[in-house]
């Protein structure tokens, strides 16, 4: 030890090892070297007992230099083999002085203490305080790690983002995030539908929602960087959605001239032969009447021609003004509505309607005044609000040799990080309904001098302008929608779409289920075919969801049989699980763990044959086997699983786990087939036939 020591060899461990404890100082004090501009490993640091706690006795650049000592696995570099030193500013060190007594001015660093959830992660306020590890270089907006900078190896933890929405990271917990913030996106395919202005406009609208909830649950009065964030994906959408309108002011303007042109064209043929019958009666001269005829027929030319000229100035000028008009609903919406259903796109989308049949009226009345004479009763406003195929937008030009995408008929949506999705069904003359009737009561509030907002003037007056629209116990004038969250979330649904066939009915099959009544949530373990439906082609698409959005994680794949000389033949004769997913509410809230009927393994689902495998090996799941038979590859071809009717099987409360016991086999996937447990009827250990005379 250096104190026993007589004479001082200045050789490292010779006179013992001197030990400190520091602290890494902030980013300003390590100067270039954090940037890359200086050389090795090293870091300012302030150590306990030999320097003073006061940046005023000692400044934070006046640290001394500390330099890393690596670990054999980390490598040095050379042979190309090295590790990043991962020490950041504010980090407590532990190592030795390389030079000791009494100069103590080389330190080495042999280790880092970790943070625990208890150590402040604010910015540098003084020394030997614990400070952020964050630089300017590498911030932390606390999207996808939280901001406890924690390395603990316990329950509170920091936790890996899950493969889940923004919106449902937050509902699971405080601490949770989401591994992408576009997961539970709706993405919507190209397609040559009529409705697909309408259903880009719902799915920009569900995404918005989302996305605003995910930023502040109460987004009125909001703020500092969360109101910029708001009014940023306002006008980010805002962009979208106007882009999207051009089919829609197209369509309406387009399809209301249509209506128009053969009115027009039969009023002037009428008003010739009215002016012709009026002047041959008073001259009894053909040939002045006819002139006389076609002189009211050209008075009209110009009056008519002015207004096929105006269409492309109308449509433009609707275009131009309907910015305002989206981002002053869509900051409606984003203040009254927290929970996105149909409903909600439909009102906008009327809202919209209503916008551009308010500039058709004020724009085109004047230029249909001059004609009058030959309108015969037209009127722009009451044609538009009597056809619901006028909020019809026509599809988007595609540009030359570019092929439409068909997916399939029946799938055109797709969930980032989820997969398909069923699109929904839009009914125009149910959003034609609305449109008309919240501009109707917009019209009677300004009729008895109510005060209205100027918003619910222009476009109506809609449910989600109403800063009760997701108060429960919210109820309309126009409609059954509402904009929070359901009290009864309907159970979790399972949803087959897609492929060329229909009919197929499944039912999920909960486990592991927690809580009671209404609250009662669980994993989806298992899917109870009800009907297999008919004239599948390929699988269909599965989506296990419910009304609430509060389940994630559960994934189905459907099978469907293509033996043509089978019964089930086209049919979906099974869905089996890839993961159960949590937090799914049971399919009926007065349903208990207690009174749900059994379930059982079935059947075994093979996915995947793999090969290799012997008729002795085993598949086994909760301590019971099951036997299989193999092809002549080893690839396993049946699944024998236990009869329910002579054994009182399991019941099935979690999703199975089937492993194969085999030394020699590889690749094979099984998944279970669930069915409710028949009654048990006892084993049969004799049977006797008796033949009376």
């Amino acid at each position: 030890m250096l104190e026993q020591s007589l004479v001082k060899s200045n050789f490292i461990g010779r006179d013992g090892f001197i030990w400190w404890i520091g602290q890494v100082q902030p980013e300003d004090s390590q100067g270039g070297q954090i940037n890359g501009a200086g050389w090795g490993n090293r870091y300012k640091v302030r150590i306990l007992g030999y320097d003073s706690p006061k940046s005023t006795t000692l400044k934070e650049n006046d640290a001394r230099w500390a330099q890393v000592m690596l670990p054999t696995t980390a490598g040095s570099g050379a042979g190309n083999q090295s590790s990043t030193v991962a020490i950041s500013p504010g980090d407590m060190v532990f190592g030795f002085f390389l030079d000791g007594a009494p100069d103590y001015n080389i330190p080495m660093i042999l280790g880092v203490f970790g943070r625990t959830s208890l150590v402040s992660s604010g910015e540098y306020n003084q020394p030997f305080q614990p400070y952020t590890g964050y630089t300017s270089k590498v911030s932390n907006d606390g999207a996808y790690i939280p901001k406890n900078e924690s390395n603990e190896n316990n329950a509170a933890s920091q936790k890996s983002p899950r493969a889940v929405s923004p919106k449902q990271a937050k509902q699971i917990g405080p601490n949770e995030r989401a591994s992408f913030s576009a997961i539970g996106d709706v993405v919507k395919g190209a397609s040559a539908s009529p409705s697909s202005t309408i259903g880009k406009m719902s799915t920009e609208i569900d995404n918005f929602v989302n996305r605003i909830q995910t930023i502040s649950d109460k987004v009125s009065g909001a703020v500092g960087n969360v109101r910029a964030l708001i009014d940023a994906e306002i006008s980010k959408i805002t962009e979208k959605i106007k882009k999207i309108s051009t089919g829609l002011i197209n369509g309406m303007v387009g399809k209301l001239y249509k209506k128009l042109a053969p009115v027009l064209n039969a009023g002037l043929k009428l008003l010739y032969k009215t002016v012709y019958a009026i002047v041959l009666a008073a001259t009894q001269n053909p040939s002045i009447a006819h002139k006389a005829g076609v002189a009211a027929q050209t008075a009209m030319v110009a009056p008519v021609s002015a207004i096929q000229k105006a269409l492309p100035s109308i449509t433009n000028s609707i275009l131009d003004s309907i910015g305002d008009t989206i981002k002053n609903i869509l900051s409606s919406v984003a203040d009254n509505v927290t929970n996105f259903a149909t409903c909600i796109s439909d009102q906008v989308i009327g809202g919209l309607m209503n916008h551009v049949i308010g500039g058709v009226d004020s724009l085109l009345s004047p230029l249909l005044g001059g004609v009058d004479k030959i309108l015969m009763g037209f009127n722009a406003v009451s044609s538009l609000r009597s056809n619901a195929e006028a909020l019809l937008g026509s599809s988007p030009n595609r540009s030359k040799g570019e092929i439409a995408t068909n997916f399939n008929a029946s799938v055109n949506q797709w969930v980032i990080g989820k997969g398909a999705k069923e699109e929904p069904k839009f009914s125009p003359q149910k959003i034609l309904e609305t449109a008309n009737a919240a501009a109707s009561i917009a019209e009677s509030f300004i009729s008895s001098g109510e005060v209205i907002g100027d918003l619910a003037k222009s476009i109506g007056s809609f449910d989600f302008l109403n800063p009760n629209f997701s108060v429960s116990g919210y109820k309309s004038d126009i409609s059954s929608c509402f904009g929070g969250k359901p009290s009864n979330c309907g159970g979790t649904k399972v949803k087959i779409f897609g492929s060329n066939g229909a009919g197929a009915v499944a039912k999920a099959v909960m486990g592991s289920i927690v809580g009671e009544g209404v609250s009662a949530t669980g994993s989806v373990i298992g899917i109870d075919i009800l009907n297999g439906g008919s004239g599948y082609d390929f699988p269909p698409f599965v989506e296990i969801t419910d009304e609430c959005n509060q389940g994630y994680g559960a994934v189905g794949r459907a099978v469907i049989d293509y033996d043509k000389n089978s019964p089930t033949y086209q049919q979906v004769i099974d869905i089996y699980l890839v993961s159960e997913g949590e937090n799914y509410p049971i399919s009926d809230p007065a349903e208990t763990p207690q009174s749900q009927p059994p379930y059982i393994i079935d059947d075994i689902v093979i996915v995947d044959a793999g090969i290799g495998y012997t008729n002795n090996d085993k598949v086994i799941d909760q301590n019971v086997e099951y036997s299989i038979r193999v092809g002549p590859d080893g690839e396993i071809t049946k699944v024998f699983p236990i009869n329910s009717n002579l054994n009182n099987v399991i019941e099935v409360n979690d999703l199975p786990n089937l492993v194969i016991k085999s030394s020699t086999g590889y690749g094979a996937t099984l998944k279970a087939r669930l069915k409710p447990r028949p009654e048990f009827q006892g084993q049969i250990k004799q049977q006797i036939d008796c033949i009376s005379k």
